[in-house]
């Protein structure tokens, strides 16, 4: 007798079934506790210089065109061979999920920044309003004070991100060791870069992201200026290993409160005041509108700027890119999805608590300057 030789629909379906595998093997991996462990201290501080050295040095981003081209040869593998393709798209969609696993997705597994910030006091919400009203007023005299700098949001696109980058660089080697998600000390991290296609971002309502396969950090370059510097340093938090938005969020504008350009410095101070004032308005209305009352009319036309960029372009693809967005962040363990973007208050208040980050020290000499003119703001030293 003689065998069957494999049919082509057999052999494709082994293939896909490979891919799917090498999927399922990442998010098991993301779930072993000892392996995400590895991850962070062994793997990922020995991949993130290999991505930095392959894209940090380029002008532009690496990823953005790597992917255009896989999708082009993708397509194309696609056309050529019809049905027969099938097999081999599912196993190039395996390694790529696999691959992005590997290279950071484990970091979603990472011991949460809060445990290692102090603790913040545990207040009923009728307690927590004059605390967080007096934060928020602390933060509104800071980045009132900061908008007296010499700031400068002019030159190039190159230019000015140029300058910001460097003001972060600056701002993360304040960032204190012990509070890093892995050990990437000494590592020498890529620019943030503007997006080659900042024109879809917009739309989608993106203001940037960490392209996992490369390291590379990347911005929404159409955005009002005013977000670069917090924006850069969110995505450049990302780079370091961490992986939740509301920790990249809090070190991107703490880094930018480290920096002594005054520029990026003011970036940082309105992300603070954005942070608390978002929370504000849920549980003091009053209280908000009497600090948004006493902001220098520069700080409310930069405010009104970001909010009315994302809203002309608000909607369908905006929608979508929010729900795609809210289900891969509870896919990688999530649990509020694109919530987790607005849960920065809680560390906000527990990195006030945090000798080492001198955020407390910031907030606590405007409310002691409360009462006294008002000089133009040093950045943290």
């Amino acid at each position: 007798m003689t065998r069957r030789a494999p049919t082509g629909r057999g052999s494709q379906a082994r293939i896909a079934g490979l891919g799917v595998g090498l999927a399922l093997l990442g998010r098991i991996l993301a779930g072993i506790p000892a392996v995400v462990e590895w991850h962070r201290t062994e793997f990922f501080p020995r991949v993130a210089p290999l991505l930095q050295w392959a894209s940090g040095g380029a002008k532009g981003t690496v990823g953005e065109v790597v992917a255009l081209c896989l999708i082009v040869s993708a397509i194309a593998f696609a056309l050529a061979r019809r049905t027969r393709a099938l097999g081999g798209l599912a196993f190039g969609g395996g390694l790529l999920v696999l691959a992005f696993y590997l290279s950071w997705g484990l970091a979603y597994g990472y011991p949460p920044l809060a445990g290692r910030l102090a603790d913040a006091p545990d207040l009923d919400e009728e307690a927590s309003r004059p605390r967080l009203a007096g934060l928020a007023g602390s933060s509104a005299r800071l980045v009132a004070r900061a908008s007296e700098g010499a700031l400068s949001f002019g030159g190039s696109d190159a230019a000015f991100l140029a300058r910001v980058n460097a003001g972060l660089d600056e701002g993360f080697t304040r960032w204190p060791a012990a509070l890093e998600a892995a050990p990437v000390r000494g590592i020498v991290f890529g620019p943030a870069k503007p997006s080659r296609v900042s024109f879809a971002l917009s739309r989608l309502l993106i203001s940037g992201f960490y392209f996992p396969w490369s390291g590379e950090a990347q911005i929404n370059a159409e955005m009002p200026r005013t977000l670069w510097p917090r924006v850069s340093g969110h995505e450049k938090a990302h780079q370091r290993g961490f992986a939740r938005e509301n920790e990249a969020t809090l070190i991107g504008m703490i880094t930018c409160l480290s920096s002594h350009d005054p520029t990026v410095f003011y970036g940082g101070a309105l992300g603070l005041f954005v942070g608390l004032d978002r929370e504000l308005a849920r549980v003091d209305k009053e209280a908000r509108r009497r600090i948004w009352a006493e902001l220098p009319p520069r700080v409310v036309s930069h405010l009104e700027a970001e909010a009315a960029f994302w809203k002309k372009h608000e909607g369908a693809a905006g929608k979508v890119s929010e729900r795609v967005n809210d289900t891969y962040l509870k896919a990688q363990g999530v649990k509020s999805g694109i919530g987790s973007y607005a849960e920065t208050t809680r560390l906000i208040l527990q990195a006030v608590a945090t000798p080492g980050l001198n955020l407390g020290r910031l907030l606590q000499a405007e409310s002691a300057r409360a009462e006294v003119p008002r000089t133009p703001v040093q950045p943290v030293r």
